[in-house]
This record gives structure tokens, C-alpha cells and sequence, in this order.
């Protein structure tokens, strides 16, 4: 690996100014996948040029759906609505990349929604070889998908379609990416559906976030809790919206920035971001105040500055992508003198790109802050007393990992990031916009 892999931020300066984040890695998925299964022709604009985007363009491409590109950021996307001889095909392996969420989905499309006539390779890369999503797969099984290895918990995974069945059950899901695999699935076919999710729903948010896309596209998906189950029943056959679809900016990128905007001292706010999202990260802004941070929600901007003042308890089952960035917030606030944080509902992170609970706590106490954790939570500080020495954290190949880092180096000296550009997973340009924005770069 060569140095310039190597990256990190100091302390010292403030960053100020409006930041550019990129669009939603998570709206742009969806609407990606949603399109390419819809009646007619769907306009995107604000597309981010992330990694994970990128793999869903390429994967919808490979499974037969043409994506005209009409601007660098601005896509037109003729759908493949699925039917007799009609939907996905393709004759190449589907390429799934390092994406959680599309894995999820393309599992579930081509279970549902491929061409019948024909089979499915879904090939992943990286940390995707060790994740897994066993009620997913159980699901679609028992609903008559057969997949190769029939014993298999992840990817890769040779897929066979079937029709949809009128009703899917889940039990047990690990994230809530399981069920909006099942609802975009099935809100491509003509008629009523019902998915039955029984147990504890992970990332609510998320899920209204896939709920939220689908009305776009003419389908309304209705939740109804029963005993110990939870209903969503829908009414499929997605219409491409007559209007363009602009993707907003990425709220969990957002809540970095913010972070980063009073971890130095300054004030940072996000355009075109506001209270109205449908992004539940854009709680970053409750959060931040909890820590004595300053923090604004408008209807059409975030904004944020003032340091944390105070160690707080958290709990994030609902915003388990933002862990990492207020871990880094305690770490910072323990680093100059807090008593300690504590952080729960993280059950879901030992499943992401790394084992995120344990990861954290390693790089924050190789920095020289304790750390204690179990299987879903994770409290940060005291400062341990001792030599100031440089240190290089590895992330693992995970960004969020990745941005926690670099924010604890706006405030304790000499940290840098191993492997710094896996950040272009969701946020190609983040060094260069916090180095525009203001921030002192080391490594470049």
C-alpha cells in the first residue's frame, strides 16, 4: 500500500462553509432498482458517482436494462417490468460489488422478478463474501425461489425465478433491508401482495425510506401490526413518474460533515437537506445538540457548529449508520477531558462491511481512549493518560470505519487513516471537500 492511502486529518483549523455531499447512496439504489422494473421511462438526476451506485447501474445493465446517460449526474432508465417472457435476464454473472443493500434486493428481484426461462450468478466483492442475510434467503425459499447452494447464508448464490407468491413471510430479519428487498420485489407485479414480518424490525427508517421511493413510482405499501407480526400489504405495478427524480443529499454523509464542522470549531451546513427527509439520518441534528453542539433543522438545510460539551447515552437502533459518527463525537469529547459516552442499540453493526462495534473500539483505544463493548453497545472514554504517539487506524475496508477516524484527528493529534480510500464506497471526494471546506490533510 502505498502513503497515499495513508490520509488524515488535524487539529488546528476550522472548517467552515456549505458542504457539497453527494447524493443519497440509498435513494439512488432504490430508485435505480425501482426504475429498471417499471412501466416506461424514468428520469434520476443528482446521482452520486459512489461505488455502490455505480454496481447497481452496472447490475441493472447486465441484467438487460438500458440506462442512457444524460448528463454526468442524470440518467434515463427504460424499465423491464417482469411478466411472461418478460423482466431481468442476463447471460453474465451479476456483479453485486461491496453493497449490502443491493445484494439484498437484486436477490429478491431476480428470485421474483427474472426472466423464468432463465438462471441468476450474483457474484459479490470484497467484505460482501461475509455478509450474510439467512432470513432473506429463507424467505424467498419458502416461497418457492430455489438458489444454488440451497444451503447457502450469503452471496455467492446462483439464483432460479419463480412468480410471486401472494404472501411472503420473514421472520427474524436482520435489517430492514430484507423487507424492502421483498416490497420492491413484488410491487413490480400487477396486484395485491403481502409481506408478514415477524420479530423485531432493525433501521425503521430505512424501511420508510423504501416506502417513501415507492410512491413515487404509484405503489403505496400499508403497515398493519398484528399479533406479534407486522403486515405490509401493497398493490404492484410501478409507472415511472412523469417527473424527473432528484436524488437529495446523502444524510449519513451529511451527519460526517456536520460532525466535523464542531469537532474543529467551526459551523458547516448542508443544502438542500432538511427536516422534511425522509433520510431518518437527518437526526444527526438531535443528536449533535444532545452532545451541547449548536444545531439547526430547516426545511431545505442542516446546520451545525459548537463543541460537544457533555457525554451523553444514545440509543441508535433506529440510525445505526450514524454509530460511527457520534462514536467519533464521544471520542473526541473523552479526548478533552469527557467522562464517557455510552452508545446502544448497535445490534446490527457487527453485521455491516466489519465488525463496526469491535473495530471502533479498537482504533479509539490504540488513540489512546478506553473503550468498553458487547454484543450492542459500545461506551467511549475516559481519556487514558500516557504518551501522544501517531498512530495509523485501520478500518478495515470499511468508510464509515474510515470517516470515524479522520474525525477524531481534528482533535487528537498525529491520527491517520490505513487504506483512506475506502471512503469512495459512498463518498468519492470526502478528502478533498473537508480540505475545501477547510481542514488541514496529512499524507497528501
Amino acid at each position: 500500500m502505498d502513503d497515499s492511502s495513508i490520509l488524515g486529518l488535524c487539529p488546528g483549523t476550522e472548517l467552515r462553509g456549505a458542504a457539497r455531499v453527494p447524493g443519497s447512496k440509498s435513494i439512488a439504489q432504490r430508485a435505480l432498482l425501482l426504475a429498471s422494473l417499471s412501466g416506461g421511462r424514468t428520469r434520476l438526476a443528482g446521482l452520486p458517482g459512489s461505488d455502490d451506485v455505480r454496481s447497481t447501474r452496472g447490475l441493472i445493465e447486465s441484467a438487460g436494462v438500458r440506462v442512457e446517460t444524460l448528463a454526468p449526474a442524470a440518467v434515463a432508465v427504460e424499465g423491464r417490468p417482469p411478466g411472461p417472457e418478460r423482466g431481468w435476464q442476463a447471460s453474465d454473472p451479476l456483479l453485486l460489488g461491496e453493497s449490502g443493500t443491493l445484494a439484498r434486493m437484486a436477490t429478491a428481484i431476480t428470485g421474483l422478478c427474472g426472466r423464468a426461462s432463465g438462471s441468476f450468478d450474483l457474484v459479490p466483492a470484497g467484505t460482501l463474501v461475509r455478509r450474510t442475510s439467512a432470513p432473506l434467503l429463507r424467505a424467498l425459499r419458502q416461497g418457492g425461489v430455489r438458489m444454488e447452494p440451497d444451503d447457502s447464508l450469503g452471496w455467492p448464490l446462483r439464483v432460479h425465478p419463480i412468480g410471486p407468491p401472494d404472501t411472503l413471510s420473514l421472520v427474524d430479519p436482520v435489517s430492514s433491508q430484507e423487507v424492502s428487498a421483498l416490497l420492491v420485489a413484488l410491487s413490480a407485479w400487477p396486484g395485491e401482495h403481502l409481506v408478514r414480518v415477524e420479530g423485531a424490525l432493525p433501521s425503521r427508517p430505512y424501511l420508510e425510506l423504501t416506502r417513501s421511493m415507492l410512491r413515487h413510482f404509484g405503489v403505496r405499501v400499508t403497515a398493519t401490526p398484528g399479533d406479534a407480526s407486522l403486515y405490509f400489504e401493497l398493490r404492484g405495478g410501478l409507472r415511472a413518474p412523469e417527473e424527473p427524480i432528484t436524488i437529495e443529499p446523502d444524510a449519513s454523509n451529511a451527519a460526517v460533515v456536520l460532525a466535523a464542522g464542531c469537532l474543529s470549531g467551526g459551523e458547516v451546513e448542508v443544502r438542500g437537506l432538511g427536516s422534511g427527509s425522509s433520510q431518518g439520518d437527518v437526526r444527526i441534528v438531535d443528536h449533535l445538540a444532545r452532545f451541547g453542539c449548536e444545531t439547526e433543522a430547516l426545511p431545505d438545510r442542516l446546520r451545525a457548529h459548537g463543541r460537544p460539551t457533555r457525554e451523553v447515552l444514545l440509543n441508535l437502533h433506529d440510525e445505526p449508520d450514524l454509530a460511527p459518527v457520534l462514536a467519533a463525537v464521544a471520542a473526541a469529547h473523552a479526548w478533552e477531558g469527557g467522562a464517557g459516552t455510552l452508545l446502544t442499540g448497535l445490534g446490527t453493526l457487527p453485521l455491516k462491511e466489519s465488525p463496526r462495534i469491535d473495530v471502533l473500539a479498537h482504533g479509539f483505544e490504540t488513540a489512546g481512549i478506553a473503550c468498553e463493548s458487547g454484543p450492542d453497545f459500545l461506551r467511549v472514554g475516559p481519556r487514558q493518560m500516557g504518551e501522544v504517539r501517531d498512530v495509523v487506524l485501520d478500518p478495515r475496508a470499511d468508510h464509515r470505519m474510515a470517516f470515524a477516524f479522520a474525525l477524531l484527528g481534528l482533535v487528537r493529534p498525529g491520527v491517520r487513516v490505513k487504506d483512506a480510500r475506502c471512503v469512495n464506497k459512498s463518498w468519492p471526494g470526502f478528502w478533498s471537500e473537508l480540505q475545501r471546506l477547510g481542514a488541514r490533510v496529512s499524507g497528501t
